[in-house]
């Protein structure tokens, strides 16, 4: 999926953001806004660029005059308590189901909404919410189909995560994963450096994900998983693995084309996504690489 004009603006709107955020003069501020028009404008790149991709590059023009890599450290440590404190009554709801996989998958998509790359703001109280309605979820039933029969007969997967908090909740998908397909060899691939409040090593180990499953950073600071990109080790893996679940919009725009047996799993969350799908905000995704309609 190219950047388009909704993207570039959303992109320059984050940054103006942060700027805010940390009091910068305003005298730096136009300085930094001019270079990052400049690269908005003029930057050939842009017109294929993944959004993701672009926003790591305007993350990095501001952090060389501002020091913003900490921008998001609060923010990911409340919602990884706040969904720790969660963990044990959510673990609980899900052996209660009819449908342990179901439910475990509404859990973990709903997650997705924690988001403050897509979105400007992050409300725990609409975040209650879906969670307290994840029986609601409705996800494409084929591709529901095809995910199990394909965990039934995979040897191993690979599961990439998006943010904080959300991880949490990935944690216990995992765990039912590990429970309902013992056969699985999982991994569970994080950003290589701090971007926005996506999940890194650190956030993994802080929630006890690595006591779980082998974890890797993937190498870079974009809030995606640029094939390009990634560490040479974790690329094998994506190549390699029978299948692989990648959790949010970031990593759809970056993965998308790739060709590889990947179900992305995400909230429609930013104007881009909504217009481009023709659906309403916060509704549920799953949909295969191999099946993905380009139009779409």
């Amino acid at each position: 999926m190219n950047a388009d004009t909704v993207c570039l603006a959303c992109c320059r709107n984050k940054a103006e953001g942060l700027l805010e955020q940390y009091g910068v003069s305003e005298e730096t501020r136009e300085i930094l806004l001019k270079r990052i028009d400049k690269f908005l404008k003029k930057d050939k790149r842009t017109g294929d660029m993944p959004a993701p991709v672009m926003m790591a590059e305007i993350l990095s023009i501001v952090d060389e005059k501002v020091g913003i890599m900490d921008a998001y450290e609060k923010p990911k440590k409340k919602y990884n308590r706040k969904l720790l404190g969660m963990e044990e009554a959510v673990i609980a709801d899900i052996e209660k189901a009819e449908d342990e996989f179901l439910a475990a998958i509404q859990y973990a998509v709903t997650g997705n909404y924690i988001d403050f790359g897509a979105m400007d703001d992050v409300s725990e109280d609409m975040l209650g919410k879906l969670l307290e309605n994840r029986a609601d979820v409705e996800l494409n039933t084929d591709e529901l189909a095809r995910l199990k029969r394909e965990l039934e007969e995979a040897g191993t997967l690979l599961y990439i995560t998006d943010n904080a908090g959300e991880i949490v909740l990935d944690k216990v998908f995992i765990r039912i994963l590990k429970k309902l397909y013992p056969q699985l060899d999982i991994t569970v691939v994080v950003r290589g450096f701090p971007t926005l409040n996506d999940a890194t090593y650190e956030d993994a180990e802080d929630i006890g994900l690595t006591d779980l499953v082998n974890v890797m950073p993937n190498g870079t600071d974009v809030p995606g998983t640029p094939i390009d990109e990634i560490n040479p080790e974790v690329r094998h893996l994506i190549d390699e693995a029978d299948l692989c679940i990648a959790k949010g919009q970031g990593n759809f725009e970056t993965l998308h084309g790739s060709g590889r047996n990947i179900f992305y799993l995400f909230l429609c969350k930013c104007e881009l996504f909504t217009s481009k799908i023709q659906t309403e905000r916060f509704t549920p995704g799953l949909n295969n690489e191999l099946r993905i309609v380009q139009s779409a």
